[in-house]
This record gives structure tokens, C-alpha cells and sequence, in this order.
């Protein structure tokens, strides 16, 4: 009976401790789907490194921010998981998306932490909400923060 090789899909995965992980996860045995927000060369860097390693990786773009943009998404990764393996399901959803806000508590704009509670809250749960039907049993949910 052939193995079936697990699938981590880590947010954030193009620079970093999201770079770290995928790196890492694939050095395990795991095929990674990573997203980067506006670097594609760094994310295509690293999809290069997880495949000398003998791993597959595909990278996509994702603004975590964007919650409206999650469906498209989905379905992008939905496709390429069964155009390529079978099945539109992932084992592992690692959040790994953020960004800091280097600001004295006084001086932040209602603005910024609008868009810090979007990145590492409201984001992670929509996203985490739309793969649940797509992870496979024995799966896993990792959020960094």
C-alpha cells in the first residue's frame, strides 16, 4: 500500500520563523503550500529550497487581512491539491501570518489596530473556519503568535 505524503500549508512561509517552519517540515518528509503577501521572489526562494530537499511546495499569494478573499483561495489551493494528488484536502493549517506594530501604546491608531486584530485574529479564524472541511483526519491546526 503507497503512503500518501502529508501536506502542511503554512500562512506567512516566504521569510522568517514561517520560512523556519516550512523549511523544517518539509526537511520531516511533508509537502508544504506556503503564502507570502507581497514577496514572491523570498517565497520562491524557499519553495526552490523545499524542493532540493525532495519535497513538493507551491507558494500563493494571500493578504490574511483580506478575509473577502479566502474563497478564491481556497478553491486555488482546493484545485491544485486534486489536480495533484487526488484530493482537496490539507493535514496541517499552520497561521503563521503577521506583521508587528513597533508603536508606543499611546500613539497607535485605531486604524493600526484594526489591522493587527484582522492579521492575527480575525484572519486566522476565517481562514481556520474555510480548511476545516479540507483537513484530513489526524490533521492539525497550529496558530503562531
Amino acid at each position: 500500500m503507497e503512503t500518501r505524503t502529508k501536506i502542511a500549508l503554512i500562512t506567512g512561509g516566504s521569510r522568517g520563523l514561517g520560512r523556519n517552519s516550512a523549511i523544517k517540515i518539509a526537511q520531516k518528509g511533508l509537502d508544504v503550500i506556503l503564502t507570502y503577501r507581497t514577496n514572491k521572489e523570498e517565497a520562491d526562494r524557499v519553495v526552490e529550497e523545499i524542493q532540493s530537499l525532495g519535497q513538493k511546495a507551491i507558494a500563493y499569494q494571500l493578504d490574511t487581512k483580506e478575509v473577502k478573499s479566502f474563497d478564491a483561495f481556497v478553491k486555488t489551493v482546493g484545485d491544485h491539491l486534486e489536480e495533484n494528488t487526488g484530493s482537496r484536502n490539507i493535514d496541517y493549517l499552520i497561521n503563521n501570518a503577521g506583521t508587528a506594530l513597533y508603536c508606543p501604546i499611546p500613539e497607535v491608531s485605531e486604524e493600526q489596530l484594526d489591522d493587527m486584530v484582522d492579521i492575527h485574529f480575525k484572519g486566522v479564524f476565517f481562514l481556520t473556519q474555510k480548511f476545516l472541511p479540507f483537513m484530513n483526519e489526524g490533521g492539525g491546526i497550529i496558530n503562531v503568535s
